[in-house]
């Protein structure tokens, strides 16, 4: 017994020095205790930033993060009254909040930083393929289904029409799963759908019904995002539904992951780190969340961390600069 603990006091004494220097290869965070604000339990928000808080507290020792309830416009606040340290946003509530415009009624919120994307959600307009409907143009005095009233999708579709020049004969509000029989029953001649996809409803019309999806055009596009700066440009994969043989580009919103502008710059180029190199752990929870690449920091329409912003710039990320409303 004696020989073993000698030995095992000779293991433990080689051992020591090896156990420290693994404890040191990660930081330490400037504080042990944060918090990141998502939504109420059932959403996407809570399973994103579920996933996240994992790959980021194994970057660092002795960091435990909080995950708090909110909503895409208040986390907004939380950050920037410093009451939780990052959160979850769209680009829209983000750009309106930033200032004071929509939701914010005023108020500018700005001391939040933007740190990465998370998950885009896309824009589609899709009709039967049997439809004499080719083209957003043929959408003048169309019967289109935009969803329930004041959703997304019915902001958008008016947003849309009007920068088109295009006057649809109705706005057909409905819920999506009434729209997809709408559609099906000839009732509305084409469906505006802005969220995450695939989409229930939509695959449910493709059992029986081959659909067409209409492209916008890149000058359309650009056009739009100009005129309304809290899109963003996305591209819905092409295999998503059974009619969409290739990519379409089109506008959405990019959730996106923001915290305090006042995080140190080296914990935040350290976080970055571990998200993108941990891009596979994110998706195995949810096919959405691969989308959190480089490529879809374009999508966020307010200010960087100043470190995220050097991170971007160093490794050549395309950012989109947008513009202020005219009013400021």
């Amino acid at each position: 017994m004696q020989i073993l603990s000698k030995a095992a006091l000779s293991a433990a004494i080689v051992l020591a020095p090896l156990l420290g220097a693994q404890a040191q290869d990660k930081p330490k965070p400037p504080q042990p205790i944060m918090s990141a604000a998502s939504q109420v339990a059932g959403s996407l928000y809570v399973t994103y930033v579920a996933a996240w808080i994992d790959v980021v507290e194994d970057a660092f020792d002795g960091l435990t993060i909080s995950q708090e309830p909110g909503g895409s416009s208040q986390n907004i606040v939380l950050v920037s009254t410093g009451e939780t340290d990052f959160g979850i946003t769209a680009s829209s509530q983000a750009y309106l909040g930033y200032y004071g415009l929509g939701w914010a009624d005023g108020t500018p919120y700005q001391d939040f930083a933007a740190l990465h994307p998370a998950y885009p959600t896309f824009m589609t307009l899709f009709t039967l393929a049997s439809s004499n409907i080719e083209s957003v143009e043929d959408l003048e005095g169309a019967q289109l289904g935009v969803g329930v009233p004041g959703g997304g999708s019915d902001v958008i579709s008016r947003e849309l029409m009007a920068y088109l020049g295009v006057t649809p004969a109705r706005f057909v509000n409905a819920s999506w799963e009434d729209t997809g029989g709408l559609l099906r029953d000839g009732l509305v001649d084409t469906v505006l759908y802005l969220a995450g996809h695939p989409a229930g409803f939509i695959q449910e019309l493709e059992v029986n019904h081959d659909l067409r999806f209409l492209p916008l055009s890149s000058e359309q596009i650009d056009g739009f995002l100009e005129a309304h700066p809290y899109y963003a440009p996305v591209s819905l994969a092409a295999g998503t539904y059974k009619s969409l043989d290739e990519d379409l580009a089109t506008v959405g919103q990019m959730n996106f992951m923001m915290g305090r502008p006042d995080l140190p710059d080296e914990f935040v180029t350290t976080l970055l780190d571990a998200v993108y190199e941990n891009t596979d752990r994110l998706a195995a929870v949810h096919p959405d969340f691969a989308q959190t690449k480089l490529e879809n920091v374009r999508g966020i329409p307010t200010p960087f961390h100043p470190a995220a912003e050097r991170y971007y710039r160093e490794r050549g990320v395309e950012r989109r600069q947008a513009a202020a409303p005219q009013s400021q």
